[in-house]
């Protein structure tokens, strides 16, 4: 708990969360033209260069003029300032202000990005080497599950402060009682956490209005519904979760990824696959209207905290039992940034 205490919190925009995969956006949002993102309020410039994906970060090395603002010329990215011409490994070919065969300053190189990928659906860049992989998302790939994912997000709320809500399972009658919430999943039974690495998971045995059986309209199966419902958290703000209802034998996985952008806004993105709707695009579609209406209600209470942080000295908020999960995310990012801070001072 020493990291803990060291650090009271984190917002968007805390140095020693680098290490990380963030989503930028959708695959189809990324192109051959360069695009801005942001990521723990720094600036990226993200294309496909050659046929690859590439980020640099959004400023020339001469005048630091944008870099999103630059041209694609087939293998390599052109600054519109100057000219100056960079490689996707960041290394300048070329400063036509010097004349033909000038030799190019070692200096002259652009930052890149320690990663960036494309899976599941959305592209990812991790600012310095980054801790861990993504999640596993293997449902994602499954052709015995269907695919779909809501439309990004752009919020005020902290990342970490929404990751941290979609952790927790002692929110679902109150904060959801118009969708899935029901009051006998108030009470939060004993359930162990674990710390594997650079994740923390629980598994919660819990109750669910699952109104989107069409087995409760005839009366074969009750609304509520027992549910197990698996959450996994990893650096900094992404969240895997998987519901399985023992009712109907469906299993619903959803990637949860919350982008730190700036000190004042996060995008969120939520990708998701279901084995239990046999090509049914109608039920499919209100599947995908039911988890907007569910991130909206959870908006709805944490667009209203007055700060955006979120507390790593466990003194600061009041944990109870229930709250194990959220203790253990908490812990674990506490463990980050001050493992960032010591590698920072040793330098």
């Amino acid at each position: 708990m020493g990291n803990v205490a060291a650090l009271a919190a984190v917002t968007n925009i805390t140095p020693g969360l680098s290490r990380a995969w963030y989503a930028v956006g959708l695959s189809s949002e990324i192109t051959e033209r360069p695009s801005q993102v942001w990521v723990l309020g720094c600036p990226w410039a993200v294309l496909r260069l050659g046929g690859e994906l590439v980020a640099f970060a959004d400023r020339c090395p001469h005048r630091l003029a944008p870099l999103s603002l630059g041209s694609n010329c087939g293998d390599t990215l052109q600054c519109q300032y100057h000219g100056w011409t960079f490689a996707p490994d960041g290394r300048c070919v070329l400063v036509p202000s010097n004349g033909p065969g000038a030799a190019i300053p070692p200096r002259a190189a652009a930052t890149v990005a320690a990663g960036i990928c494309e899976r599941y659906g959305l592209v990812w860049l991790a600012p310095a080497e980054p801790v861990c992989g993504l999640h596993e998302f293997g449902e994602w790939d499954d052709p015995s599950f269907e695919r779909a994912w809501t439309a990004p997000r752009r919020t005020p709320a902290g990342a970490g402060q929404l990751a941290d809500n979609f952790l927790d399972a002692s929110h679902f009658p109150w904060v959801h009682a118009s969708t899935f919430g029901v009051e006998e999943s108030a009470y939060v039974a004993p359930h162990d956490v674990v710390r594997d690495g650079w994740e923390v998971r629980t598994v919660y045995n819990t109750w669910y209005a699952n109104r989107d059986d069409p087995l409760v309209a005839t009366g074969e199966h009750p609304l509520v519904q027992r549910q197990e419902l698996s959450k996994a958290g990893r650096p900094f703000s992404s969240v895997m979760l998987r519901l399985k209802f023992p009712e109907t034998g469906a299993t619903i996985a959803i990637l949860f990824c919350c982008t730190p952008e700036t000190a004042t806004t996060s995008r969120v993105y939520k990708m998701m696959a279901r084995d239990d709707l046999a090509g049914d695009r109608d039920r499919m579609d209100a599947f995908v209207k039911d988890e907007e209406q569910i991130l909206d209600e959870d908006l709805r209470v944490l667009e209203r905290y007055p700060h955006t942080e979120l507390h790593l000295d466990l003194r600061e908020e009041l944990h109870v039992r229930a709250d194990r999960l959220s203790v253990g995310y908490r812990r674990m990012l506490a463990d980050l940034v001050g493992s960032a801070e010591q590698a920072t001072g040793e330098a």
